[in-house]
């Protein structure tokens, strides 16, 4: 029989005792366990490590424009590689190569003749694997073009085709044409449709040899290959393998919303260009290409990455790249930039994006390329230094033109001194269609041809190299070259190295936004796209109401930053001048 005056152990002042030893005693056993039992640490994995394309700036080197080595007047391999600690000091991860393939330059190289040889003009293989091996000396990753919508109609392949020598007859997109009483110079055969070429002038060209007409999206120089054969896909898979075996770390794949035609040859686009461009084909075949980089990458543990030219596609094409594992390059700035857009219209460009990336899906951005006219032009060269803050601190991979880090300006060239079929096609009309002025020669110092060539450059220099150029920019502090760098160190931080963004206030001239990550400082970005000075209130969760400028700059021209690193700023009232920038540590 119970004592009823006993009282419950648990009652007692010792059941509190012996359950805080208990609660000791496990968060003692715990913390041996995770230091000591290595099997234990496995299972608590730590944050999952970005891949190297990830924490990256790209540089696109367009090599016959970034130093010649031999006096010849053309960049080349052993050029790019003397500038490569040019490069490590200004923070890039990855430089991607234009094409230095065997061509015969129709078209600068994108008109390949041959994928796995380097032309003599650019120098040899032996060159390329010199660049390779100081490459990776500097930690510094190498991606090249791949070039898999058509050839040079000098290629061995488009030779055999047109003399239908065995599997290379169907190498190309041939067609017999349609009648034509009056065209007697094609055997009374007319082009079978519409379609027209990039360059102007139909896309068919007829070959009396094989008395058919053969397809080409660019030049008659360009004959698209035929990628619905898979022997095709397998050759260019093969040029994959050539390149992945020379080290290189990934593809940046050219015209890839060409490489698929409407079937039926004989249906007019009547204008639309639907037949031509961005059809549902392509995805299968990225996927094939991204496979064999995976196979590779596999190898030794390190990705090999494929991205695609993906001009003017919708957010849903865009999601079809990212489902086969390939990269589409976010040409939204290259598209949509000019002088009307304003930091609402920037805005709505950054937040069409993102918009509705899944979680495993890396966004990236592009302000200019050899094939758009540069920054400093399209916006102003007041405005270089925020386009780059602002390319610096968005979510994922940037990707730098070379030049741009310095504000480099387009160069006037006449007609007579064009190079490029672009615009040269279009005769008296060719100023707006000429790729060449944003093709110039990088200005190095204020020597002779900037610093570029001992010879004759095949596109002159800009006559403003002089005062804009690398040697001098490295000797001021307010440089945009410096002014890169910097922003280049920074994005290293974790707070940048991640998809978060929160935007905070945007009015016409200003955009603001926060950059953080879990734990770490938040980071208020603000910049004045705006045709005039303007304030913005960015107080308010998820920020205090004050912060310390931890970054600044002035428009590229001539204002100094109104602001100073280390001042306490009141994030109610943020004032800013047009083209001014601050970074704001919370």
């Amino acid at each position: 029989m119970s004592n009823p005056h006993k009282q419950r152990f648990c009652e007692q002042t010792k059941c509190l005792f012996i359950l805080l030893v208990a609660v000791i005693a496990a968060i003692v056993l715990v913390c041996v366990l995770t230091f000591t039992d290595k099997s234990f640490r496995a299972k608590v994995k730590p944050p999952k490590e970005l891949e190297w394309w990830k924490t990256s700036i790209i540089y696109q080197v367009y090599p016959r424009s970034f130093q010649d080595s031999n006096g010849d007047g053309t960049g080349d391999l052993k050029g790019v590689t003397s500038r490569l600690d040019y490069l490590k000091d200004l923070g890039v991860g990855a430089i991607w190569l234009s094409p230095f393939y065997k061509s015969p330059m129709r078209d600068f190289g994108y008109d390949v003749e041959n994928y796995t040889q380097v032309d003599p003009l650019f120098g040899t293989m032996d060159d390329f694997e010199e660049l390779m091996r100081e490459a990776k000396k500097r930690n510094l990753r190498v991606l090249v073009d791949f070039v898999p919508n058509h050839t040079s109609n000098e290629s061995v392949w488009f030779n055999n085709s047109r003399h239908s020598v065995g599997k290379y007859r169907d190498y190309y997109v041939w067609d017999d044409g349609i009648n034509c009483s009056t065209c007697s110079d094609t055997n009374f055969k007319k082009p079978p449709n519409d379609w027209t070429s990039a360059f102007r002038g139909s896309a068919w060209t007829y070959d009396k040899n094989r008395k058919q007409f053969y397809y080409h999206a660019y030049l008659d120089a360009q004959p698209d290959l035929n990628v619905r054969n898979p022997e095709v896909v397998e050759e260019l898979s093969n040029v994959l393998r050539f390149w992945l075996n020379k080290g290189v770390d990934g593809f940046r794949g050219d015209a890839i919303r060409k490489l698929f035609e409407f079937q039926d040859l004989h249906k007019n686009e009547n204008g639309i260009k639907n037949l031509t461009r961005n059809l549902r084909e392509i995805y299968p075949v990225m996927k094939t290409w991204k496979d064999v980089l995976n196979k590779h990458g596999g190898r030794n543990g390190q990705e090999k990455i494929l991205i695609a030219e993906s001009y003017g596609i919708t957010n849903e094409m865009r999601d079809s790249y990212y489902e086969v594992d390939t990269i589409p390059f976010n040409f939204a700035f290259v598209q949509k930039l000019n002088r009307s857009c304003e930091a609402r219209c920037i805005h709505e460009i950054i937040h069409s994006s993102l918009m509705d990336l899944k979680e495993d899906w890396w966004p990236n951005f592009v302000l200019g390329s050899h094939d758009i006219s540069r920054i400093a032009d399209r916006m102003g060269p007041e405005l270089v230094d925020v386009f780059n803050m602002l390319l610096l601190t968005l979510p994922g991979t940037p990707t730098t033109y070379y030049g741009e880090e310095l504000g480099m300006r387009n160069a006037f060239y006449t007609f007579n001194e064009s190079r490029d079929p672009a615009g040269l096609n279009y005769k008296g009309d060719y100023l707006k269609h000429t790729r060449d002025p944003e093709r110039s020669p990088m200005q190095w110092n204020s020597s002779t041809n900037a610093g570029f060539s001992n010879g004759i450059p095949w596109l002159h220099v800009n006559p403003n190299y002089p005062v804009l150029n690398v040697e001098e920019q490295l000797s001021v502090d307010t440089s945009s070259l410096n002014t890169y760098k910097r922003l280049a160190k920074l994005r290293q931080h974790p707070s940048f190295t991640n998809k978060k963004i929160i935007f905070s206030t945007v009015n016409d001239n200003i955009i603001s936004y926060i950059r953080t990550d879990a734990e770490k400082p938040k980071y208020l970005v603000v910049m004045n796209f705006g045709s005039r000075d303007s304030s913005v209130d960015c107080s308010g969760p998820p920020l205090a109401s004050e912060g310390n400028v931890f970054f600044s700059i002035g428009n590229s021209l001539s204002e100094t930053s109104t602001h100073k690193t280390g001042d306490i700023i009141d994030l109610k009232k943020i004032s800013l001048k047009r083209g001014q920038g601050i970074i704001v540590k919370i």
